[in-house]
């Protein structure tokens, strides 16, 4: 069957409607992490140690530690977020909850309860990074941020994208986690290794193949494409790279985590 189309289906964005009514609810509570979480790393990080360590080296000059540091966060952001709702609160919808029970009784079908937590994890994800924005907004208003802030609301529709993808890459881990004791699995498996094969906090280090190879982490082609975009004003081929690597990650994982979450709700074989 086709996995794809029941992205247009009515009943998948009216799980998306029901997970953003749970989520306002709480919304006082859920709003403390987007808004603390860059603005401790962009303090801490980025005004602390970015006067210990002084410049960083990035394409050919040397940028302030906080200005290579702020696309960086609104990258991660996006990234961390997707795939921690669509793994960590997903499992619990699906497993604790039993929400996705409820939802299978009515005329909505696993295809629409899977679109719903994709779209879910992309929304809050954006919504986050909207946040990020405010907060580096902040940073540029008190003169520590200097960044070409007209392009900060065109970065959106690619966080987006870029966060559709990873929410595809956290189901798959849904689907195939035994129980929550197995929960760290994909913060070793994955998240370590995106985020610190990217150059979200760093540069990379001038190793042989390791540039080469970290062509293919979306992280790294976000990263590098926001910076190029907030602190130059120039378009670049990360960006189209983090589109497209996006694309494929939803192309190719979104029927995988559809087959395995069904053989895991429905017991098919």
């Amino acid at each position: 069957m086709n996995v794809y189309a029941p992205v247009l289906h009515w009943q998948s964005w009216a799980v998306l409607g029901r997970h953003v009514r749970v989520h306002l609810r709480k919304w006082h509570t859920a709003l403390l992490p987007p808004v603390f979480d860059p603005l401790v790393m962009l303090a801490a990080f980025g005004l602390g140690l970015g006067r210990q360590i002084g410049g960083v080296a990035w394409e050919g000059r040397t940028l302030d530690y906080l200005s290579y540091l702020a696309p960086g966060i609104l990258a991660y952001t996006a990234f961390m977020t997707a795939f921690f709702q669509s793994l960590f609160t997903a499992y619990i919808r699906m497993h604790f909850q039993k929400s996705w029970e409820g939802q299978l009784t009515t005329q909505i079908r696993l295809e629409h309860v899977v679109w719903g937590e994709v779209l879910w994890a992309a929304t809050l994800s954006t919504a986050y990074s909207v946040m990020v924005c405010v907060v580096l907004a902040g940073f540029g208003a008190a003169g520590w941020l200097d960044l070409h802030w007209a392009w900060l609301p065109c970065t959106l529709p690619l966080l987006f994208l870029s966060a559709l993808g990873f929410a595809c890459l956290g189901l798959l881990f849904t689907a195939l986690l035994p129980s929550m004791d197995h929960m760290s699995l994909p913060f070793f498996l994955v998240i370590l290794p995106i985020g610190f094969a990217s150059n979200t906090y760093f540069p990379l280090p001038d190793v042989p193949g390791l540039r080469e190879l970290s062509m293919a982490n979306p992280l790294l082609q976000l990263c590098e494409g926001l910076r190029k975009l907030l602190l130059d004003g120039a378009l670049s081929p990360s960006l189209a790279a983090a589109a497209g690597l996006s694309l494929l990650m939803m192309l190719v994982l979104l029927p995988l985590d559809f087959r395995r979450l069904r053989r895991r709700v429905f017991g098919d074989a």
